[in-house]
């Protein structure tokens, strides 16, 4: 594919004319990043951290740490980071606000951390992440005795850590399945000493308390998050504990949400077949690979293995085949939450209805995903129709896409899913703000060229 800038912002791009062939090591996961530099800042020793991710988001990450007192140094191709921990008592309140920058993960887990430290902090973003709302951790953090607040209009950015030692620990049962809820709220109970139980909906990412058990805290979680298909609320628990988290080597997996975009693209487009090596196939986080599956996409998983740190990987090897139409219910949301608008992609070059339920969440990301990701099925000549929660694609494999003309509106997941969608084009497209990919996946383009114009072997 060729990408070519016009002006500041719009990019042309050239659908494919040869299939998708080869391997590819997609970045790291960014969730997993941004915790093995949290985590680390507050572990007695030396923490290397491998396949970090390359992104905005998590370089945000590294430079708030910094100016709470961490020692954080980046290879020169920055995938390998070393934090010299400074125990549960090193950090210490910031000389000026810590600039979160586009990351939502960073302010959220970065204000349970500090409210637990007691220290004092505000916490600014981007235009971004400035409307996001943060009522969803300061108003839990606040129940259980947390001193913070959202200065922001309608509980949003930017948000002040009072400072104090208030946070009491106790029972948490929370409304929606948020993994940034409930890691805010286990290190605001780790870093104060206090006990915590919560219950969730549905089973939402458990990096968290995957790394954190590696390091040696005694979080416990219900079967749930190994079995996200059992019945009743997860559960997880963290003891009072007055510990210090044991510094150990972390590798990060491969990011399931970046493979998304290869893995869709690989089965739209004709004749291909793309081996992704080391994705992370933590059970919270496969939602992806069980929509595709539902679709009918050929894919095997390969070598299945656990990294240091906790985290499983397997080799993903995805081909080109027959599409149908799928349904993603409310309770798999939580776990495909970042994937629905690539998936969306996949829904309208398949035969058949596609529907998407309880996705109202993608109103209140990086942009109005619901509403951008059916802007794009449509430009690209697609009938879609668009409910409170819901999203219904009609797919048609038998027509190409439309040469559209879309603005990613600065989001990196829209930014991507407009790439793919533009590989099975039956023209040239105009895409503006995909330099929002330096968010999350800046080798996007790339990868995708490295895959075009070899043999099948």
């Amino acid at each position: 594919m060729e990408a070519m800038t016009q002006g500041d912002s719009v990019s042309r791009l050239e659908p494919v004319r040869q299939p998708l062939r080869g391997a590819v090591r997609v970045p790291g996961d960014k969730s997993v990043s941004h915790r093995a530099v949290m985590f680390g800042s507050v572990c007695d020793g030396e923490v290397v951290i491998d396949n970090f991710a390359p992104g905005a988001d998590n370089r945000s990450t590294v430079e708030v740490f910094r100016a709470l007192g961490a020692q954080v140094t980046l290879s020169e191709d920055a995938r390998r980071v070393t934090v010299v921990g400074r125990g549960r008592g090193g950090l210490a309140s910031p000389d000026a606000p810590l600039d979160c920058g586009n990351s939502g993960t960073t302010m959220r887990l970065t204000a349970g951390l500090l409210t637990g430290l007691g220290l004092e902090a505000t916490l600014i973003g981007d235009a971004s992440l400035s409307k996001r709302p943060m009522g969803r951790i300061v108003d839990p953090l606040r129940a259980l005795g947390g001193e913070l607040r959202a200065d922001g209009e309608r509980g949003r950015p930017p948000v002040v850590i009072e400072g104090g030692e208030a946070f009491q620990g106790g029972a948490a049962e929370l409304a929606i399945a948020s993994a940034q809820v409930k890691s805010a709220l286990l290190l605001a109970s780790l870093m104060s000493g206090r006990p915590l139980a919560l219950t969730e909906p549905s089973p939402s990412r458990d990096h968290t308390e995957v790394m954190l058990r590696y390091l040696g805290a005694p979080v416990r979680s219900s079967a749930h998050y190994a079995q996200p298909e059992l019945e009743g609320r997860p559960e997880v628990t963290l003891e009072a504990w007055r510990g210090t988290l044991t510094a150990r080597p972390v590798t990060v997996p491969g990011d399931i949400s970046s493979a998304a975009f290869l893995m869709v693209a690989a089965a739209i487009v004709p004749g291909s077949e793309v081996v992704l090596e080391a994705c992370g196939m933590s059970p919270t986080r496969v939602g992806v690979i069980e929509a595709l599956k539902g679709a009918a996409v050929r894919l095997v998983e390969r070598d299945p293995r656990n990294l240091p740190g906790g985290e499983p990987v397997a080799d993903l090897v995805v081909s080109a085949g027959p599409l149908r139409g799928f349904e993603v219910l409310p309770v798999d949301v939580p776990r495909l939450i970042d994937e629905v608008p690539i998936l969306a992609v996949l829904a309208g070059r398949a035969d058949g209805t596609t529907v998407f339920r309880g996705v109202e969440e993608l109103k209140v990301k990086e942009s109005d995903r619901l509403a951008k990701t059916a802007e794009l099925l449509r430009a690209c000549g697609r009938e879609v129709e668009v409910g409170e929660d819901v999203l219904t694609v009609h797919g048609d494999p038998e027509a190409p896409y439309t040469a559209f003309r879309y603005d990613a509106d600065h989001d990196h997941r829209m930014a991507a899913a407009a790439i793919v969608a533009s590989l099975v084009a039956d023209g040239p497209c105009e895409v503006s703000g995909l330099d929002s990919l330096d968010v999350s996946y800046p080798g996007l383009v790339a990868d995708l060229e490295s895959l075009q114009g070899r043999e099948e072997s």
